[in-house]
């Protein structure tokens, strides 16, 4: 079972599990996790997972990274219970993923003379009326209603059982709308001393006059002017109706209705009033019900779409491989939870290395899904097909099938000699490769259309020798299509951080330094869309 990291950096609670092998921390938006407070440097610390274990190791911060206060230099093991220091900013290991910490404010003290206890409040009997409740019990009972998490219906039914005690009739319903304009829909329906599933006909009239903001009183419906039209009026012997909305100081939601279909009495102004005063009270409940019903949903997909993340992680390679005489440092980072970019490797059966990158049109889960589908196609073919063009045929087909033409791939298919560095391609309108040698850039233009654009085309493959020392760079267009207001990245900016880059001893540094050019650009800006850097060296002599 993995570790959770959680804290409230920036004052939002936020978890992390701890369930990659390796994940950085840093101020950095490349990084894992992402801490804003300015005492955070921008590649901080990172914690490894190994065996079940993890341990977090300070990454030569400007201030610092602790586990229980002491200086994590070296890697340190973490346990349930450890307290985390990045920077100033403070974090917590636990074994079970928390809960948000409950907020209290302690400026606010409760203090009365005088106590009573809930039950005399709540059999408190108005004098004269044997029966009735109070309107004190009645808004004590409507208090303990707002204060306790019930789900929506249940909380309506409990909002027309205490209606039913202050006023009684013989129909009872709360309506809510579902949208903007459309007819409200019953949530809760009392007939006489009973709850009911039944759907009861009402007057549009009085609908439509309540949820306009007006509450409505006929002592006579039959008679009414108002409502004498009306077929539920009269289909259901309605002598005395009450209607009022249901407003939680913003805007309606719905309405309470009772009405009567005896003679006993008509409804009168005062009951019209406790009916207002409770429906006000209701209002307020049900649109806390319907945020707790909200939050409980977003925790809900919040926990599928880490499930996801952690699908789509797993898709990918763990590490590139360790070829004797090359070097190989591959790279990716998502605008989004999820996202289209995508690489690969496979070693063919005739010890070529094969490998690719792509970046999925759109963004979020639909590219995402389109990105675990052209991945799970490509390994299928990689060793079917003869060549990087017969592969990339096939596998645009397979796209396009699924896609059905409204979501395409840009991608690179390159196959490499080990012992002769020849390099056979595929770009499929992805952003041009680089060679880059001796201070030096070339690029692989596009020889096809995107992959899944059309249902059937040949591709062509062009070839190209990689000598010794010199450098291969791959990326998506998240990289020179970086945007900082109305300007770009570009292709210029790139190539310039690639041939200054590629003096550097060995991949990690060259990618950081071209990342770090990347986030010098943006100057804070949010990236918008997914990063994805490959980088291949053969070595010199």
């Amino acid at each position: 079972m993995p570790l959770y990291l959680s804290g409230s950096p920036g004052g939002q609670f936020v978890v992390w599990p701890l369930d990659q092998p390796h994940i950085t921390i840093g101020r950095s938006s490349r990084n894992a996790i992402q801490l804003g407070d300015f005492t955070v440097s921008k590649e901080h610390a990172e914690i490894t997972v190994e065996g079940g274990h993890a341990f977090l190791r300070d990454l030569g911060s400007r201030n610092g990274t602790r586990v229980n206060g002491i200086d994590a230099r070296e890697p340190l093991p973490l346990r349930p219970g450890d307290r985390v220091e990045i920077g100033r900013v403070g974090l917590a290991i636990s074994a079970e993923r928390p809960d948000p910490p409950l907020q209290l404010d302690e400026r606010a003290v409760a203090g009365s003379s005088h106590r009573i206890r809930l039950e005399q409040v709540l059999e408190r009997r108005a004098p004269g009326t044997p029966g009735v409740p109070s309107l004190v019990g009645l808004l004590a009972r409507a208090g303990q209603l707002l204060v306790l998490p019930r789900p929506l219906k249940e909380t309506c039914d409990q909002i027309l059982e205490i209606v039913a005690q202050a006023v009684p009739a013989s129909r009872y319903v709360v309506l809510l709308e579902q949208s903007p304009g459309a007819d409200p829909v019953q949530v809760a329906a009392r007939m006489g001393a009973g709850a009911t599933e039944k759907p009861l006909m009402l007057s549009h009239a009085i609908l439509r006059t309540v949820l306009d903001g007006s509450s409505v009183l006929t002592a006579d419906a039959a008679a009414d002017t108002r409502f004498r039209s009306q077929l539920s009026i009269v289909a259901n012997a309605v002598h005395s109706a009450m209607a009022v909305p249901l407003f939680d100081n913003e805007r309606v939601l719905g309405l309470i209705y009772v009405d009567r279909q005896d003679i006993s009495g008509p409804f009168d102004q005062e009951q019209l009033e406790v009916l207002t005063l409770l429906a006000n009270m209701a209002a307020v409940k049900i649109s806390n019900a319907r945020l707790l019903e909200a939050e409980q949903d977003a925790r809900q997909l919040a926990q599928q779409l880490e499930t996801a993340v952690g699908i789509q992680r797993n898709l990918l390679p763990v590490r590139p491989p360790e070829i004797p005489g090359y070097q190989i440092d591959a790279y990716l980072e998502s605008s989004y939870a999820v996202g289209g970019d995508l690489y690969d490797f496979h070693r063919m059966p005739d010890g070529r290395l094969l490998f690719l990158i792509g970046d999925v049109s759109g963004k979020g889960l639909g590219a995402a899904l389109l990105m675990s589908s052209f991945l799970a196609a490509a390994r299928v073919l990689y060793d079917g097909c003869k060549d990087v063009a017969e592969l990339a045929t096939r596998l645009s087909a397979a796209i396009h099938r699924n896609a059905d033409g409204r979501r395409f791939v840009t991608g690179v298919i390159a196959c490499l000699d080990l012992a002769n560095g020849r390099l056979d391609y595929v770009n499929a309108g992805h952003p041009p490769p680089c060679v880059i040698s001796g201070g030096g850039l070339r690029v692989l233009e596009a020889t096809g259309v995107p992959f899944g654009v059309l249902p059937d085309v040949p591709y062509t493959q062009g070839a190209m020798a990689l000598d010794p020392g010199e450098l291969l760079a791959l990326f998506s267009d998240g990289i020179p299509e970086a945007q900082r207001g109305e300007e770009f990245f570009d292709d210029e900016r790139t190539h310039r951080a690639l041939i200054e880059a590629a003096a550097l001893p060995d991949l990690p540094a060259m990618r950081g330094a071209v990342l770090g050019r990347v986030d010098e650009f943006l100057a804070g800006t949010k990236r918008t869309d997914d990063l994805t850097l490959l980088l291949l060296r053969r070595a010199a002599g």
